[in-house]
């Protein structure tokens, strides 16, 4: 025969409806919080699965605002191009009657006013800034003015005028993720937007000679080349030809020095690193320590010039009265400034395709991502409140039952 404590059915009904309590208490927090994941022990997996699909509908959020930040930026940029394409088609208008040949001296030094004006109007959209005040052609040095200007004295001008341009910002163009791994440049680089010609850098130091003494690394418009001890100039011209940098090397035939030369209208960003000496050494670079582009050594020769060059040099052409220079060199280099100036336009337009069509699928992943998250992690309220309703009845029952079991005392048992 078994025992049965007189305390078993106290201690069972007070199980149960704290189990009830528990339970409701549970069920009334998922309502409040409209969620059916309150703890990581709801639903382990689903948990797992809503935490992946949170961080990526994060992601995707970033990447739409980089690519927002992006296309305002290139759009600034392609309005300014843009006028400045404009102004040089007018440039090459001018150049076009200067060299016309039934123009006097003083005619010809009228044009040439107007396009000393709109050389003026040109570096002011070089030196132009986006709307959060960064120079949008200075590369990666945002908060520096782009390009420089050098006033002096121009035969047949009057007053100061532009005698040179130097770029200061560097051949950096930032990127940004705008999706999983895939990046795009934010910047344009003046001496890119700005150039017209391939530029050559011409050394004045024999180097048949010359030897590599320790590792060593240069660089060349960013790309990075490694150099052993004992590599000899050719070897050095061989490796920065096999590089990726749009760049190709050579030795001068009569004064065995080193030659660079861009493959596309550009100007040089080079460097020495890691303490190494190698260009300095091959006479490409000053002394001193000045970054790129403004470590030229003053000894090498530089030809190829940027936009400003050629309106200069068409300007001083046009003062000076000679037709051969304003319809030769002069219109050439206008020539060749639109054809650059409109790859890179071009240039522009591809950016801003990719990223149109890349907002446009993270416009359609990112609701989709919203929506798997919500299957995961958002309560079913009609059925969490028919639970909790249910819930609610049962332990109202337990509660009942308990109150007719635990009603009588101990001592009306026993005189019973």
């Amino acid at each position: 025969m078994k025992r049965i404590s007189s305390q078993l059915p106290t201690y069972d009904s007070s199980y149960y409806l704290q189990l009830r309590e528990y339970d409701m208490n549970q069920e009334s927090n998922k309502v409040g919080s409209q969620s059916r994941i309150n703890d990581l022990r709801d639903d382990p997996l689903a948990a797992a699965r809503a935490t992946r699909f949170q961080s990526e509908i994060t992601r995707m959020d970033r990447y739409s605002k980089n690519i927002e930040s992006v296309r305002n930026t290139l759009s600034s940029a392609e309005g300014n191009l843009q006028s400045a394409n404009d102004i040089l088609q007018r440039v090459r208008d001018l150049a076009v009657q200067g060299a016309n040949g039934t123009l006097d001296k003083s005619q010809m030094g009228y044009i040439g006013d107007e396009v000393n004006q709109l050389l003026d109007e040109l570096l002011t959209i070089a030196n132009s800034k986006d709307q959060s005040g960064n120079s949008l052609f200075a590369g990666t040095l945002s908060k520096t003015t782009a390009f420089r200007t050098t006033e002096g004295r121009v035969p047949g001008g009057s007053g100061d005028m532009v005698v040179s341009v130097d770029y200061l910002g560097n051949s950096g163009a930032g990127a940004a993720e705008i999706s999983e791994g895939a990046m795009v440049d934010v910047n344009l680089p003046g001496n890119v937007a700005f150039w017209a010609e391939q530029q050559q850098i011409y050394s004045t130091v024999d180097a048949s000679q010359y030897r590599v003494q320790t590792n060593a690394t240069i660089r060349l418009d960013g790309a990075s080349i490694s150099l052993a001890p004992g590599d000899t100039v050719s070897a050095i011209v061989a490796k920065i030809n096999d590089s990726n940098a749009a760049v190709k090397a050579s030795l001068d035939p009569v004064t065995n020095a080193l030659v660079l030369q861009t493959t596309l209208p550009h100007q040089i960003a080079a460097e020495d690193s890691a303490g190494g000496t190698v260009l300095q050494d091959l006479g490409i670079l000053a002394s001193g320590g000045t970054r790129p582009p403004l470590n030229i050594s003053p000894s090498a020769k530089v030809f190829g010039g940027s936009i400003f060059d050629q309106v200069i040099s068409l300007r001083n052409a046009l003062y000076e009265g000679s037709t051969d220079k304003v319809g030769g060199s002069g219109l050439r280099g206008i020539e060749e400034s639109l054809t650059n100036l409109a790859g890179v336009l071009g240039d522009i337009g591809a950016r801003d395709a990719r990223l149109d069509t890349t907002a446009k699928r993270l416009d359609y992943q990112q609701p989709e991502l919203v929506r798997f998250e919500s299957q995961e992690h958002d309560l079913d309220m009609a059925d969490a409140m028919t639970q909790l309703k249910s819930l609610e009845y049962a332990n109202e029952a337990a509660l009942s039952a308990t109150a007719r079991i635990m009603n009588r005392s101990k001592l009306l048992d026993f005189l019973r």
